[in-house]
């Protein structure tokens, strides 16, 4: 996760472009997202002022994209486009209707909430892995 510090800065925005399971080794889910300092670029879409990012897991228990219409966001002031939750609603909630908990014991690995507040758009993954975060640059 070495290029993930831009996306935690409290002053950078990112805009969701797709999903895509894979079957190549080491990963299995990849988002694919714009960045910019600048909100208006990504507004715009304009080509030459946006990062372009790869966020791979190698595994996931759950993954969603929900449209910002229907999301209800935390209040408390400008939060981080990309954060972690080691206990979220989402995981007490997928714990009460799956066997993440079990998986959790039997296999001794922790499930965390990586959550990623996009322009339109909040994506949430389910994983145990961290992922590998690539900036592939500017586009």
């Amino acid at each position: 996760m070495k290029d993930s510090g831009l996306l935690s800065q409290n002053d950078y925005f990112i805009a969701f472009e797709s999903f895509a399971e894979l079957r190549l080794p080491g990963t299995a889910l990849r988002i694919s997202i714009r960045g910019s300092k600048n909100e208006t670029d990504l507004l715009l879409n304009l080509p030459g002022t946006m990062d372009k990012w790869h966020i791979d897991f190698r595994s996931y228990a759950f993954y969603s994209v929900t449209s910002e219409d229907f999301t209800s966001m935390s209040s408390g002031g400008t939060t981080p486009a990309f954060h972690i939750y080691c206990q979220s609603d989402l995981l007490t909630y997928l714990e009460s209707r799956s066997n993440l908990q079990k998986r959790e014991i039997d296999e001794q690995i922790n499930y965390r909430h990586f959550s990623f507040a996009c322009m339109e758009h909040q994506v949430d993954i389910i994983s145990a892995d961290n992922p590998v975060i690539q900036l592939l640059g500017t586009n």
